[in-house]
């Protein structure tokens, strides 16, 4: 995206000690006295255009870049072309195709400092696993990275960066991070340009330059802007790219008026604090700004701007010696900071909570399909997961949808751009599912007959076990555990029917209004109860025909009830309070009031802080569901089960489910609904107070743990959170632990829409998933709708106790792994063809 940003800045703590030898004499109204021109495209995999297309438009490009590079090799340094590699992965594709000659020829440009590769692979969202970000810091291949020597990385655009990926870069030997974020609908943490180092928890430090937007550049020579927009597609003939002497020309009189404009705004940037004698500026094309080419004629501008000798000084080069540059001169002087650096652009992700869904499923399956319980990984499954895993990280790339994705919902281009990004979680989810599947056949297809009920997790597993009742292929009624002889009958329950007729509304859920299939079927999903399955372990069962008494469980917990027959509260034996609070699952969403409702969102979030909690009051309008009925309740033996009906106006129908462990302090809570089409902006919440009082919890992004509030850079998002799916507070009453299956925002202590905190808010023990934002005017899909499901789980664990939510997440959020063995052996040629991986 294109809005410029023009941030207020604050005083420099000093005035820097500048070489002397290097620079002219310090002027107090304008400091700089030498500019770092650095050139580059920001790449989007979408936005401008179709997926497709900016990739191909990205890799044609790096050859314009590289000829523009070679044409001028025989010049003096200052009058070479540079161009700098925002994001790897475009580049490696170049790379795979080109030819030998093309790629010496690239390398020789990088050797001669011309052109530089950058360290990621593109500018990414917070919501990458630590398995993921282990693959984005390899996305070159070693021989390459080797090669072309990164020594910097870019994010641009996005308003966060996870400090699991800051330390991943450490580990690769970076230690420049750039920034140009856009300030629309967010911001940089602290006034921009400016720098300060990232202290990691290990006391390694990152020195991240603050910079200005990636397009700004142009405004400090230029007094016009030279687009003409909105954002024109590559393929529309209308609009060109600018040509010589349009923008930057080159002619003496146009370089001295350019002077003269760099020399106000420069002035007025020391105005607002800025007191660097050097300063490194961007420069984008102004085609779109977002994926646009290189500019060859900017080496001509500069060449004439230093012939005349204007000051300050035009250094063209490249990202890497622009940030070298930059820490030699000011490193010194710099703040420095700790913490999360958390994206007020993550909002954005929660407008396709299918898709999220799907992503974070097929990382699920993935982390399965890896564990250990399989036997060894093999280099053709490492390949596959490999390849699943790239998938995952593009679809949590920063691009998803077209710059009219808001106000053209329907349009051609915003479909096809959303369903290029949704296909990547779709593809990966399906295949992830197969890959599982392969390797528990592979391991499984020839063991002696049984069922198999395998816990591919870290941590152990106890709930109910579902698989399709289609899957005996006898009259089994009951199991036996063969490691102990324990047996327990077959919980049969209902389900669909696929190509059944229904005969009437008795074969119908209420949930079901496409009346196509019955799917109030008896006898379609067999369930048995798995108790303390240890990680990576497989038990087996042995199916029966006979009938098995209900083993005897607990009486459970002490559980009130309000007038609907919801439970508020939850009190095992040992625990001083009860799990839960009162309206734990409330559904709730915020509008926006007024007309063209998503500038009145804007109008909120730019107004200042004195004003802002008047408006969201004025603004916002908060709906709470109402029960639709009294709710069910059923007790399954091992646990108790309440399920009711909602009613809210935004929703065609919504059901939620509790099911609570009568063995251990645990409930799982489950929401089905069927959100009405609406092109406006509303956000959805599910609400779930807990007893936990003023701790704040942890949280965990990337697999790097942080306590939102108080572990943070400061300036950064504090209304809401991207995470890893899980919560923990550690109180002296016990540990409460969080998950949310798929939903990966949340937030703490009310609704923070449009908040701008600076501080950790009243109660943060109330825990709000965001489950659903399209707040966003742009590049995030306008109107979701249709039938979502979210599931969230909560256990606590004794004072004395050490938990760990990450290792526990897994097993709470992944399903295990049904096989069921007939006798005799498995055809070796599945076993050879279709179930090796």
């Amino acid at each position: 995206m294109s809005v410029l940003m023009m941030g207020m800045f604050r005083s420099c703590a000093a005035a820097l000690l500048i070489s002397a030898a290097a620079l002219p004499a310090a002027n107090p109204d304008q400091p700089v006295r030498e500019i770092l021109l650095v050139h580059f495209t920001h790449t989007d995999l979408g936005f401008t255009d179709h997926p497709a297309v900016a990739r191909e438009l990205q890799r044609r490009y790096l050859d314009i870049a590289l000829d523009a590079a070679l044409a001028t090799r025989g010049n003096p340094p200052p009058a070479r072309f540079y161009w700098t590699v925002e994001a790897s992965s475009t580049f490696y594709e170049w790379w795979k195709t080109a030819p030998p000659q093309r790629r010496g020829q690239f390398l020789d440009c990088v050797r001669a400092g011309q052109i530089d590769v950058t360290a990621m692979p593109f500018n990414t969202t917070p919501f990458l696993d630590a398995q993921q970000w282990g693959v984005v810091a390899h996305w070159l291949p070693e021989p390459l990275w080797t090669a072309t020597r990164p020594s910097a990385a870019m994010q641009d655009d996005v308003n966060g960066f996870p400090r699991a990926g800051a330390r991943l870069l450490l580990q690769r030997g970076i230690r420049l991070l750039w920034t140009g974020i856009n300030s629309d609908s967010g911001g940089p943490p602290i006034p921009a340009p400016s720098a300060f180092w990232w202290k990691m928890p290990d006391g390694q430090r990152l020195f991240v330059w603050v910079g200005l937007h990636y397009g700004s550049g142009y405004d400090f020579f230029e007094a016009h802007s030279w687009r003409r927009g909105p954002v024109p597609r590559a393929a529309d003939t209308a609009y060109r790219p600018p040509r010589r002497g349009e923008i930057f020309a080159s002619d003496e009189g146009s370089v001295r008026r350019a002077q003269q404009r760099c020399i106000m705004q420069l002035r007025a940037l020391a105005g607002r604090g800025y007191c660097y004698a050097m300063v490194i500026l961007p420069v984008t094309n102004q085609w779109r700004l977002d994926n646009d080419p290189p500019f060859p004629p900017l080496v001509d501008f500069v060449a004439e701007w230093n012939k005349l000798g204007l000051q300050p000084a035009l250094r063209f080069t490249t990202a890497s010696d622009a940030l070298q540059r930059m820490q030699r001169e000011i490193g010194g002087k710099i703040p420095e900071y700790a913490g999360e650096w958390t994206d007020w652009w993550a909002n954005g992700t929660a407008s396709a909570p299918r898709e999220l869904a799907a992503s974070r499923e097929a990382k699920r399956n993935l982390a399965a399909a890896a564990s250990p319980v399989w036997g060894a990984v093999d280099q053709q499954v490492q390949s596959t997961i490999a390849k699943l895993y790239r998938s995952l990280c593009v679809f949590d790339e920063h691009t998803w949808g077209s710059s009219m994705s808001a106000a053209l919902p329907d349009s051609l281009d915003s479909a096809g751009q959303f369903d290029e990004k949704a296909g990547l979680a779709w593809r990966a989810m399906a295949k992830s599912e197969f890959l599982l599947s392969q390797r528990a056949r592979t391991r499984l297809a020839n063991q002696p007959e049984g069922l198999y009920v395998v816990n591919a997790s870290n941590a152990p597993l106890s709930g109910w076990v579902r698989f399709a009742a289609g899957g005996l292929r006898a009259e089994f009624v009951s199991v036996e555990d063969l490691s102990n002889g324990g047996r327990q009958p077959i919980r049969f329950e209902d389900g669909m029917s696929p190509w059944k007729r229904p005969r009437g509304p008795q074969d119908l859920t209420a949930l079901n209004t496409q009346a196509v299939f019955a799917d109030r079927s008896p006898h379609r999903v067999a369930a048995i109860w798995v108790q303390g399955l240890a990680a990576n372990t497989t038990r087996r069962y042995r199916l029966l025909t006979v009938a098995a008494s209900q083993p005897s469980y607990s009486a459970g917990p002490d559980i009130r009830l309000d007038g609907d027959g919801w439970p508020v509260s939850a009190i095992w034996s040992g625990m001083a309070d009860t799990l839960f609070l009162p309206r734990f699952g409330t559904f709730l969403s915020e509008r926006v009031r007024g007309f063209a409702p998503r500038w009145k969102a804007m109008d909120v979030f730019n107004a200042g802080a004195a004003e802002r909690a008047s408006l969201r009051s004025e603004v916002l309008e908060e709906t709470e569901a109402k029960a639709g009925a009294m709710a069910r309740f059923e007790d399954t033996g091992p646990t108790l089960v309440y399920e009711q009906p909602l009613s809210h106006s935004r929703l065609r129908w919504a059901i939620r489910r509790l099911e609570i462990w009568k063995s251990e302090p645990r409930a799982r809570y489950t929401l089905r609904l069927n959100r009405i089409s609406s092109d406006e902006p509303e956000a959805f919440f599910v609400d779930f107070p807990l007893p936990s009082g003023e701790i704040l919890p942890r949280l965990s992004s990337g697999g790097e743990e942080f306590v939102p509030y108080r572990d943070q850079i400061p300036g950064t998002c504090r209304d809401y959170f991207a995470f890893d799916g899980w919560a923990q507070y550690d109180t002296p009453r016990g540990h409460w632990l969080w998950f949310s299956r798929d939903a990966a925002l949340v937030t703490f202590g009310g609704n923070q829409l449009l908040a701008k905190r600076s501080t950790p808010p009243e109660n943060p023990g109330r825990v709000l998933a965001m489950i659903f934002n399209n707040f966003w005017y742009t590049n995030f899909p306008g109107n979701s709708h249709g039938t979502m499901e979210f599931q969230f789980d909560l256990l606590w664990k004794r004072p004395r106790e050490s938990p760990s939510a990450a290792d526990m997440a897994a097993a709470v959020m992944t399903e295990p792994v049904i096989e069921i063995n007939p006798g005799g052996r498995e055809e070796p040629l599945y076993l050879r063809w279709l179930y090796k991986p």
